[in-house]
């Protein structure tokens, strides 16, 4: 059985969703400028970490506006 939320949480949840998402493809285009860019390997790896570290919390909030619906 799930908790009801209120609306104004899962608005919140939506906007902060829209914005890691954002952070997530800003990051991809900065790898991809890092790779023509010869950029130290040690970077690129911070970079893809990032944007790991992102798609989790993007999975996570996603995942719990599903429950909500």
């Amino acid at each position: 059985m799930t908790t009801p939320v209120r609306p104004d949480v899962d608005e919140k949840k939506r906007t902060r969703l829209i914005y890691l998402k954002k952070q997530h493809r800003d990051l991809d285009n900065g790898i991809t400028t890092a790779y023509k860019m010869r950029t130290e390997d040690l970077i690129v790896s911070k970079l893809k970490l990032k944007k790991l570290h992102l798609k989790e919390e993007i999975l996570k909030l996603e995942e719990e506006l599903a429950e909500n619906l």
